[in-house]
């Protein structure tokens, strides 16, 4: 295999031209790239599927050499989406390995942000993400991925003139780590993955389970320096023994790995470890990462993506604030002006029917006067006519009264200076002095129980017998009460 030449110029390359991709109808289809040192593929998925790839054969190194490589492939690929991601390894692509303080996940992060504000004041502002590695220490060992911000700001820049959506930047180690949960190994043992990243080769080492050990990128390739890439990956081997207590057996070489690499592999690490050859590509990489959604952990612009969506929503939800406002001052406005038209309107139709109008008013007011007038008629009839005391004291009267007496005279007045009534009650009873004596009193006690409550006047109280002729004896006796009442 041949070095592949750098790739020339944009303003000079032959290649297409960017295309305008103008306001187009949403389209799931998700755009993967690799760029690795150098090396450029990328993949069309469509629901996670593999639709179409497409591979740069020149080297691509800087950002220049990456406009171009990238328009090439959306002309090949005729990608129509909007979502893209893309697995990095760069130059600039920065990752360091991190001990922080293992008691809490506060004080971890606190320590991470330490480091990279320390790293910011002496370099430059960096989009950075940590990934969990695993210790032998009680420390808790994280790697820091970090990436310039003005890095960033190019590459983003270049996709949003095309509009495109970078929503995943991935180190590749994230890609290794879903392969090696893929490969036949036994449970519970590290294995090392040496892959081709471009003009350079990653080895990571990691449990089967995807827990991450280390990884390491060697400036070398396998068809130029197979020996040194087989020094580098025993030192690997003795590293992980080292500082993990991991013993190493399994090696896997992924790529289109020579037979002179694994040679040199297998003599560098001695003949107990076991050395297996997977052809592997980026396209494979990135058709596990497809898989994988925008908040993963390991995404390097996961949280500024986020606080841009916030803040996003947040300006649209002020602009959709405004509008809302001046649509109901608007709506407000048109409804004032509406009234004032349906005011003016109705003023000329009053002032058209002023002198009919009065002539009611005149009319209703003579009504109203002729009312009031009854009104208080009758108010003055059913508020100052005395209630019925009279009948109601002669119907008890008449109940309570004995059977061998009568009346002879009943009157009933009204005191309006006591603002009581008097009664008076004339008669006679059958019987001799003391049997009318008896009764009189009996009545009397009645009519003080009852619910007139009518006190006697005892001096005025007369009882007298009534002469009868041809007898000696009165066989009747003439009586006279008088008295109040003190209730209604």
């Amino acid at each position: 295999m041949n070095t592949p030449s750098p790739l020339p110029a944009p303003e000079s390359a032959p290649g297409p031209k960017p295309a305008s991709r103008g306001f187009m109808r949403r389209n799931s289809d998700t755009l993967g790239i690799a760029w690795m040192h150098g090396s450029f593929h990328a993949a069309v998925f469509r629901r996670q599927t593999l639709v179409a790839s497409w591979a740069c054969d020149v080297e691509v190194p800087g950002i220049e050499d990456f406009e171009y490589a990238f328009d090439s492939a959306l002309g090949a690929l005729g990608f129509k989406g909007e979502e893209v991601f893309l697995i990095l390894a760069h130059d600039q692509f920065i990752h360091q390995a991190e001990q922080a303080p293992g008691f809490s996940e506060a004080a971890s992060r606190s320590y991470l942000r330490g480091r990279v504000e320390r790293h910011e004041k002496e370099q430059e502002p960096v989009l950075w993400v940590s990934q969990r590695t695993l210790s032998a220490r009680q420390e808790a060992a994280f790697v820091l991925h970090m990436l310039p911000s003005a890095f960033y700001g190019r590459l983003n820049s270049l996709l949003l003139a095309r509009r495109l959506d970078l929503t995943r930047i991935l180190p590749v180690s994230v890609p290794l780590q879903l392969i090696l949960e893929s490969l036949e190994t036994p449970k519970d043992q590290p294995v090392l993955l040496a892959a081709e990243t471009g003009s350079t080769t990653t080895v990571l080492a990691a449990r089967n389970d995807g827990q991450l050990l280390f990884s390491r990128t060697l400036l070398a390739r396998w068809d130029a320096d197979p020996a040194r890439l087989g020094v580098e990956v025993n030192r690997s081997l003795l590293y992980a023994k080292q500082q993990f207590s991991a013993v190493i057996d399994r090696v896997w070489l992924l790529g289109a790995a020579s037979e002179a690499a694994r040679t040199e592999v297998q003599a560098r690490c001695g003949s107990g470890k076991e050395i297996t050859v997977r052809a592997s590509a980026p396209v494979d990489w990135l058709q596990a990462v497809a898989r994988l959604s925008p908040r993963h952990p390991v995404n390097l612009v996961a949280g500024y993506l986020g606080r841009k969506r916030r803040h996003q929503f947040v300006r649209r939800a002020l602009i959709a604030g405004c509008w809302l406002g001046f649509g109901l001052m608007t709506l407000d406005a048109w409804s004032r002006s509406s009234r004032w038209q349906e005011e003016r309107q109705r003023l000329a139709s009053l002032t058209a029917t002023e002198a009919t109008l009065h002539e009611t008013r005149a009319r209703l007011e003579q009504r109203n006067n002729s009312a009031d007038a009854h009104r208080a008629f009758i108010k003055q009839a059913s508020e100052d006519r005395l209630p019925p005391v009279p009948a109601r004291l002669l119907a008890f009267i008449s109940a309570a009264l004995p059977a061998d007496a009568s009346l002879t005279d009943f009157q009933v007045k009204w005191d309006a200076a006591t603002a009581s009534w008097s009664f008076r009650l004339d008669g006679q009873i059958d019987g001799d002095e003391e049997t009318a004596r008896e009764a009189l009193t009996a009545f009397q006690k009645v009519l003080v129980r009852s619910p007139l409550r009518a006190r006697f006047n005892d001096a005025t109280r007369a009882l007298a017998p009534v002469p009868v002729a041809g007898t000696e004896l009165p066989s009747a006796q003439r009586f006279n009460l008088e008295g109040t009442l003190f209730e209604n």
